[in-house]
């Protein structure tokens, strides 16, 4: 397993931008039996506010605020689902583009699940990079925040994670084949649009690779663009 906890990709008085490893509690999981990311990054860089969550499994970019102004400005855009988001999931097979609207509810044993009758309003855009006989490479753009909302709505298509203890096959390793690899929001010093890429990570490359999936495509994809289907 990798050794580092998160890499620095941008700061500015506001913002605090990091690319999170795999297997990385942001805040203090139940048993508090590690160190989470929101604690090693107040060591580093003093006051800092987490704006938003990420899976402990789930690698990729997390946006951190400096102060409280920031705090809130930036927590308001989370909740509004204002921030653009695109992750990459190497999953067990490919899908046809689209934007998928199935509302998600708890189910049991800390699962979410589709549910039409309790669940929650939760809509996920799906683009295919790369796939082969083994796998894929999907770019998922989630226009809303609910939990394990990727990896609900690829299993329902029949695509799940081609890592997820939860959501596929049970595996002792809780590191999820899914990157948040870019954000855009607005930046509250100016209110102008500022947006982070991070670089695919080691865990990602690898099942990239043993599945024979395009890296390059990850990077070709023109993220400035706001397509929709």
């Amino acid at each position: 397993m990798e050794e580092y906890s998160y890499i620095e990709i941008y700061k500015d008085k506001n913002i605090l931008a990091v690319q999170k490893n795999h297997g990385v509690y942001v805040i203090p999981d139940r048993q508090n039996t590690v160190t989470p990311l929101i604690d090693i990054l107040r060591q580093d860089y003093g006051e800092i506010y987490v704006t938003h969550r990420l899976d402990a499994g789930t690698g990729g970019l997390m946006i951190f605020a400096r102060n409280k102004y920031a705090h809130r400005h930036l927590s308001m855009q989370f909740e509004k689902s204002a921030v653009t988001k695109y992750y990459i999931a190497v999953t067990e097979n490919k899908i046809f583009p689209q934007s998928l609207m199935l509302p998600l509810a708890k189910s049991n044993h800390g699962k979410y699940a589709v549910n039409f009758k309790s669940g929650k309003k939760a809509v996920t855009s799906f683009y295919n990079l790369s796939s082969s006989n083994k796998g894929a490479l999907i770019l998922a753009e989630p226009k809303t925040g609910r939990t394990h909302q990727i990896r609900v709505h690829l299993k329902s298509l029949k695509a799940p994670l081609f890592q997820d203890f939860l959501y596929n096959k049970k595996t002792d390793d809780k590191r999820l084949t899914l990157q948040c690899f870019y954000m855009g929001l607005l930046n509250p010093e100016n209110e102008k649009y500022i947006s982070f890429k991070s670089n695919i990570t080691n865990f990602m490359l690898k099942h990239i690779n043993l599945l024979e999936l395009s890296e390059k495509s990850v990077y070709q994809y023109n993220y400035e663009s706001k397509q929709s289907i």
